[in-house]
């Protein structure tokens, strides 16, 4: 006859990890149904504009911007602001594997820091939309230990995926909805340092028969670095292929 100890402590072994994986799956689960979403596993398309400031290498900007995202890795920022009277524009665009950012008036495609940075922020949009979490294979999720936010309790869920950065979301537990993500980020105005991003979802409106955030607070590396107020939130079926493409 087998020991019998070693087959239940194989049990207790595995048993855990799985319970923690139906647990993430089902605070996603709660998260989608509490925004209104469908919970069809399909990535969501997104626009908006947004004004806020950026609170970097001892400035603060004020900025305009426009933003476009087709789930799950395509992303444009349109961006406008002021630096000491002079008006800049940016244009950043994430397709899959390739990124390209317009700046005074020159286009190139990027690689190296820039590149996987401004992919990251593709990723999470695709992570925070949260549609896909629960159905895609790709994402592995976990549930870990939740923390206060605005001193209200919340259930935590680890996020990874094959070369993106890891992701930790935490949720309101009285209505479910997303209220903060930390992750590391290579900081660019830091000498592309590692640093902790600390993103918080404020302000939950009803669009379009969603239930969506309109602020985004960004704390980098334990220091305010931006106050976003998102306008003119849509969630269109389509959006046009050539926001996408390499701009001219």
């Amino acid at each position: 006859m087998r020991p019998l100890f070693p087959v239940l402590f194989l049990a207790m072994a595995l048993a855990p990890a799985a319970r923690a994986d139906d647990d993430a799956k089902d605070i996603i689960t709660k998260a989608v149904k509490a925004t209104g979403a469908k919970d069809d596993g399909m990535p969501l398309n997104l626009s908006w504009k947004d004004t806020g400031t950026i609170q970097a290498g001892g400035m603060k900007l004020d900025y305009t911007a426009d933003w476009h995202f087709r789930g799950p890795d395509a992303l444009r920022l349109d961006l406008t602001a002021e630096v000491m009277g002079i008006k800049i524009k940016l244009t950043d665009v994430v397709n899959g594997d390739k990124v390209w950012e317009v700046f005074g008036g020159q286009v190139q495609e990027l690689d190296g820091d820039k590149k996987d940075y401004l992919k990251g922020m593709a990723h999470v949009l695709a992570v925070v939309s949260l549609t896909q979490l629960a159905h895609e294979k790709e994402f592995r999720l976990s549930t870990v230990v939740g923390k206060k936010v605005n001193d209200k309790p919340t259930a935590g869920v680890l996020v990874e995926r094959k070369d993106r950065p890891v992701i930790t979301l935490y949720f309101d537990r009285e209505t479910g909805l997303l209220v903060k993500s930390e992750m590391m980020v290579k900081d660019e105005f830091q000498g592309w340092k590692e640093v902790q991003d600390e993103e918080y979802y404020e302000d939950y409106k009803d669009i379009g028969g969603m239930k969506l955030f309109s602020k985004i607070r960004v704390v980098r590396d334990g220091k305010p670095f931006i106050e976003s107020n998102l306008s003119d939130v849509q969630t269109p079926e389509k959006l046009d292929p050539k926001l996408f493409e390499k701009p001219k």
